[in-house]
């Protein structure tokens, strides 16, 4: 099955347990630029649509206390944007899509757990201690990304 952005609108659809009514709307009304970002940094299109209800709850405005700006929560300072910029929600989702490509398949070496607990963790993730937090959002993560795969 091929994955367009409709397909990604109505498994966010599907779950509306997962997602609030605005948080639908915006992942639908974005879920074409999630594809097309996926596609160009070899990432799971269900992952990212997770990694951004987790990260922001699709609220394009949102600003962590560690300075995580836009959908993705991206930080400035890693970023050739701003955070102004970075709530975009175009900007925001090709910036962190750029970023997990590198957490997975640079750091993480293709293990997507490991990735996600990079872009969530920093450095911190391999190791005989790897950061416990970062791996708890790792598999939150892919826990919804295979609830929205399955569409139940």
């Amino acid at each position: 099955m091929v994955i367009t952005g409709k397909v990604i609108c109505l498994a966010v659809m599907a779950n509306t347990a997962l997602f609030s009514r605005a948080g639908t709307n915006s992942a639908c009304r974005y879920s074409n630029i999630v594809v097309k970002a996926s596609s160009k940094y070899k990432l799971d299109p269900y992952l990212l649509t997770a990694l951004i209800k987790v990260e922001s709850n699709w609220k394009p405005h949102v600003v962590s206390p560690a300075g995580a700006c836009g959908l993705t929560q991206v930080v400035h300072k890693y970023s050739k944007y701003n955070c102004k910029q970075l709530k975009n929600p175009k900007i925001s989702i090709w910036e962190g899509a750029k970023k997990l490509n590198y957490w997975i398949y640079k750091y993480g070496k293709g293990n997507v757990k490991i990735g996600l607990c990079g872009y969530n963790a920093g450095f911190r993730c391999k190791g005989k201690s790897p950061n416990k937090k970062g791996l708890t959002y790792a598999k939150k993560v892919v826990r919804i990304s295979n609830r929205l795969k399955r569409r139940k």
